[in-house]
């Protein structure tokens, strides 16, 4: 089972993630990225905008439980978007939807079935989440907005001269990631939320 896994983790790296990269803003799981290169690319575009004398209000979120809770329909779109090979597609999904963890504690045993979340180690379980939450930043990419990813972290950032605006926009923003995340079955840990408002 281990060499297979080996099989189906390097395959989307070597097809279809070649031909359809993961969105550039998406700093986790990526060769020569990390969180220098996510801080450098969002303080770069803040320094911008306050050179220009405008607002910068910026939204950090947190995806609650994302290796937990992500589910096999939201696994299979992303896949189905991607055009992985059927066989493949239908291997990852029965690999997530029919695990059985054992905890044996002294003399118990409790089994029990999982049939959502990503298998824990492994290199295809951040692959499988990039490919989910990928859908999130290139929408908010295509409305104009500056976004990053960091594995289940978030940024979304709104730089404009008027503050009336930039709230309204980032307000419709929110409720707008809030209906992907009720989509995808995922919700936003309120928690670790925060958002900051710079000016000069």
């Amino acid at each position: 089972m281990k060499g297979l896994e080996k099989l189906v983790d390097r395959y989307p790296r070597s097809g279809p993630l070649v031909s359809v990269p993961i969105h550039p803003h998406q700093h986790a799981f990526q060769a020569g990225k990390s969180t220098e290169s996510a801080l450098h690319q969002l303080a770069g575009k803040i320094e911008k905008a306050l050179d220009a004398r405008e607002y910068s209000l910026g939204v950090f979120f947190d995806i609650e439980g994302a290796f937990n809770n992500t589910s096999c329909k939201s696994i299979r779109l992303a896949l189905d978007e991607w055009k992985v090979h059927r066989s493949i597609r239908n291997w990852i999904i029965t690999l997530i939807a029919h695990r059985t963890i054992l905890v044996k504690a002294e003399t118990f045993i409790i089994m029990v079935t999982v049939s959502c979340g990503l298998p824990q180690g492994g290199g295809l379980p951040p692959i499988l989440w990039s490919l989910v939450a990928d859908s999130l930043l290139k929408w908010l990419s295509k409305q104009g907005i500056f976004a990053q990813g960091y594995a289940d972290d978030g940024a979304v950032l709104i730089c404009l001269r008027i503050l009336s605006t930039i709230c309204d926009i980032m307000q419709r923003i929110l409720h707008d990631i809030e209906q992907w995340c009720s989509g995808t079955e995922l919700s936003v840990n309120p928690n670790k939320t925060e958002m900051v408002l710079l000016t000069r």
